[in-house]
């Protein structure tokens, strides 16, 4: 930590010996440093955490101490986890500041707090209800696999009225099991237990494959599809599979949205160390007073299609997905013209020139 200002050392010495008392009732870990970084006070919990005696600590430097050097050079209000061992912790800094009437940074707060007790409390939650869901979709799967095969004729004819039940039937089981999908994946999502296996991969072949798996969909309601992709795209970092997660969501919504002979069409850039993607449609767009509420989990807005009302999981997936992976999601609508969803990821680190600049976005959600 650099010299943020010059109060005395009086000054300094006044305002850690002050803080002993109130750190010592404190159940948090909690350490105080002076600008140089060097502990000047420590409570007995910070002395369990870290593994030091409360005496050992005083004087030692926070980038010697266990993980310190993620906490040591913060500026200004902190946030973030370190791994001890077994344990997880979440450290939180802030500045502490002189009395002198001019706010000077005159050292920082950092709090230690153990999260390992709460990740395992959610890590059994986790599997509960991926057990559940498993119970819930393994007799899905069957009326599924067993329809299908009435509908193929594998057990004898059927008729038309029968065919008509059939469908709908495997359609609403298959909507089922994805409605349950969704929900596991928003409880995870919240409960920050996805973990994402992130791989470089460019952009343009998983789009021309989505596009691909929605050419017929597109075609059935006679809906324009374009791919405007520009040559020598750089990577990204991403989970192959949740980053196809987003883009069935986006090339579902645009497709759900769109009147006939409408276009969507779908674009990717570069920009400010990001690769960016947006879905845009010329359908119904979304009203004005829905849009702060688009992504917000289980909302329904009103739609004037038959689908009767928009909203639902997927979108709320789909920003909480990019924002794992670093990136934004956000849209662009006019009510009667058309939305825009687009989102932004950083590149892959081999092909980044320099530090990463984050995306100015006029209107994020």
């Amino acid at each position: 930590m650099s010299n943020y200002s010059s109060a005395t050392q009086v000054e300094f010495e006044r305002s850690f010996a002050s803080s002993a008392q109130l750190l010592r009732a404190l159940s948090d870990g909690a350490l105080i440093a002076d600008v140089g970084g060097v502990v000047r006070q420590a409570n007995p919990a910070a002395a369990a955490l870290l593994g030091i005696s409360a005496a050992a600590l005083l004087g030692m430097r926070l980038a010697d101490l266990p993980s310190g050097a993620a906490f040591a050079d913060a500026r200004g209000e902190t946030v973030g986890e370190i791994q001890l061992g077994e344990r997880t912790l979440r450290y939180s800094s802030a500045p502490l500041l002189s009395e002198d009437g001019h706010d000077s940074v005159v050292g920082a707060l950092i709090m230690l707090h153990d999260l390992t007790g709460e990740l395992a409390r959610k890590r059994t939650q986790y599997d509960f209800v991926s057990r559940a869901l498993h119970d819930v979709r393994v007799p899905l799967q069957a009326i599924g696999g067993t329809t299908e095969g009435l509908l193929r004729g594998w057990f004898g004819p059927i008729n038309d009225e029968q065919r008509e039940f059939l469908v709908t039937i495997k359609e609403n089981a298959s909507r089922q099991g994805d409605l349950f999908s969704n929900i596991f994946d928003v409880y995870a999502l919240k409960a920050n237990l996805i973990e994402l296996n992130a791989e470089r991969l460019h952009i343009e072949g998983l789009l021309h494959e989505v596009a691909h798996e929605f050419a017929a969909r597109y075609q059935a309601r006679a809906i324009g599809l374009a791919l405007d992709l520009p040559e020598n795209l750089p990577a990204v970092n991403a989970d192959r599979r949740r980053l196809r997660q987003v883009l069935v969501a986006l090339f579902e919504n645009a497709c759900k949205y769109s009147l006939a002979d409408g276009q969507v069409t779908v674009r990717v850039r570069a920009c400010d160390g990001l690769v960016c993607v947006d879905v845009q449609d010329n359908g119904v767009g979304i009203r004005a007073v829905d849009q702060p509420m688009i992504c917000t989990p289980f909302f329904r807005g009103e739609s004037p299609l038959k689908e009767g009302r928009y909203g639902g999981l997927n979108l709320a997936i789909s920003k909480m997905l990019v924002a794992l992976h670093g990136g934004q999601l956000w849209f662009e609508s006019v009510e009667g013209q058309g939305s825009t969803f687009s989102f932004s990821l950083p590149l892959d680190d081999k092909d980044v020139p320099g530090p990463l600049n984050p995306l100015d976005i006029s209107s994020p959600i």
